[in-house]
């Protein structure tokens, strides 16, 4: 990670006077205040994908994580850096008989990924250089240095960012060690960083919902009726509908409940969070023991894939699970009750894996953080963007980008998936864990433009539970 990054940062460094400062720096940055602004240019970036899609036409398959791999890319980079990366207008180029320069960065990334994660399976894999694939991933990552120090680095020093901004606040943290702001040296990894985490996760969930939706009908069906209620989609009432608005995202539960399912199925960091304590620590009251030197391994795709937390129906795509207040804590307990006595209220479960209907507000993929961010006490089952003081700084946006990219092209096209990926059993055996969860070789889908409805159909009905 560090090569590939460039040095240590807010997602590989430990938490201290360095990192607190960095967080501390930038997290503005993500303020509520700020993802208005970021809405436009994602409700921008999604007309010009809604173009190329378009000028493709349904007979061609388009790769679709290619295709929001680009538009996050281009986002991050108006939004972070006040940079045209030109990753969407590539596409256009190349279909017109251009260059597409830009492409060579989502490959360059992604190639990245998988090096990374064959150093994971062989910690000492950098230093066999007699091997031709080693040289190859060490001409990777300097590759990968160069776009983020020539794109985005120089960049960032030649003009004057956005007040608030990513870069504007990045340059003016100050370094704990002495006392001035961060060398190019401390602030190429932390570039590096937010560029690639608002890239690879987004554009890879948005692939993920909107493959989903594809094999569940009756979901996507709800999400338009949803819109459509809204004014957000054509209905026979309103074969014109009006623009997304910022205020829209949170009015729409039932699309968030799809959001959040895609988030529980398919965790954008997979394998977790890693860390090793630095001291020796007790948990538990007493019970638990934690010596100094012990890696601690948090892993998310089991979290929200187990039996366990989730009840039978875990491996389903069921959104309705969402519109239950309080699913994202856990029902059951993974010990006796007797071990939580004086330390922590079991009563708060009731071992029941889908309980959670207790009040408390399950929230939605808005503007400020996860649901119960600032919960009762309560262990929680889901976590995708992780929990606690080293959670996703970059959350937010990634939110916003999310529901605004699905509430802006659902309502034009419906996408199935191509015969090439070989159905939902092909789609499976290529599901991809490296530093993202991804898909080997992309998601090929056809995009067809949907008719405006000529009558009201009764099963595009939203639940009950959605209007409540």
């Amino acid at each position: 990670m560090p090569q590939f990054l460039g040095g240590i940062n807010l997602l590989t460094g430990s938490t201290d006077a360095h990192w607190k400062a960095v967080r501390k720096g930038v997290a503005p940055a993500f303020s509520a205040g700020c993802m208005k602004s970021a809405f436009a240019h994602v409700v921008e970036r999604c007309q010009f994908l809604a173009s190329i899609l378009d000028d493709m036409g349904e007979a061609t398959p388009v790769n679709v994580d290619d295709l929001l791999l680009r538009e996050s890319m281009d986002v991050i980079g108006r939004v972070g850096f006040q940079k045209e990366m030109g990753a969407l207008q590539g596409l256009k180029d190349r279909a017109a008989g251009g260059a597409d320069d830009v492409g060579s960065y989502v490959r360059t990334m992604l190639e990245c990924t998988h090096e990374i994660e064959n150093r994971l399976k062989e910690p000492h894999r950098a230093k066999f250089l007699w091997k031709p694939s080693v040289r190859a991933g060490h001409r990777l990552m300097d590759r990968w240095k160069a776009i983020v120090r020539d794109n985005l680095l120089q960049h960032i020093k030649d003009v004057v960012p956005v007040k608030g901004s990513f870069a504007d606040l990045l340059r003016k943290v100050v370094d704990p060690k002495t006392g001035t702001a961060l060398t190019d040296e401390k602030l190429l990894p932390e570039i590096a960083a937010l560029f690639f985490a608002g890239t690879d996760t987004t554009g890879h969930t948005g692939t993920w919902c909107l493959y989903l939706l594809s094999q569940h009908p009756a979901a996507e069906e709800a999400v338009l009726a949803e819109l459509g209620a809204a004014g957000l989609a054509p209905t026979a009432a309103s074969p014109t509908p009006r623009p997304l608005e910022y205020a829209d995202l949170a009015k729409l539960p039932y699309l968030q409940a799809v959001l959040k399912e895609t988030l529980r199925l398919y965790p954008p960091v997979g394998a977790g969070q890693v860390r090793v304590s630095k001291s020796d620590i007790t948990l538990a009251g007493g019970r638990l023991h934690v010596p100094a030197g012990t890696m601690l391994w948090v892993p998310h795709h089991s979290l929200h894939n187990t039996a366990h937390n989730w009840g039978e129906d875990v491996k389903e795509f069921k959104p309705e699970r969402w519109l239950v207040p309080g699913a994202e804590y856990a029902g059951k307990l993974p010990m006796p009750r007797s071990f939580y006595e004086g330390w922590y209220d079991a009563s708060l479960h009731t071992d029941a894996a889908l309980s959670g209907d207790d009040g408390s507000n399950s929230g939605s993929l808005g503007e400020d953080g996860d649901a119960g961010a600032g919960d009762n006490g309560r262990a929680k089952r889901y976590m995708p963007f992780a929990e606690g003081p080293r959670n996703c700084v970059g959350q937010s946006l990634a939110k916003v980008s999310l529901a605004a990219t699905m509430a802006s092209l659902l309502p034009k096209f419906k996408l199935v998936l191509d015969g090439q990926m070989g159905g939902a059993a092909g789609v499976d055996g290529r599901e991809q864990y490296t530093l993202v969860t991804g898909i080997d070789g992309g998601m090929w889908m056809r995009a067809t433009r949907r008719p405006v409805p000529a009558a009201v159909v009764e099963t595009h009905a939203v639940p009950a539970a959605v209007v409540a």
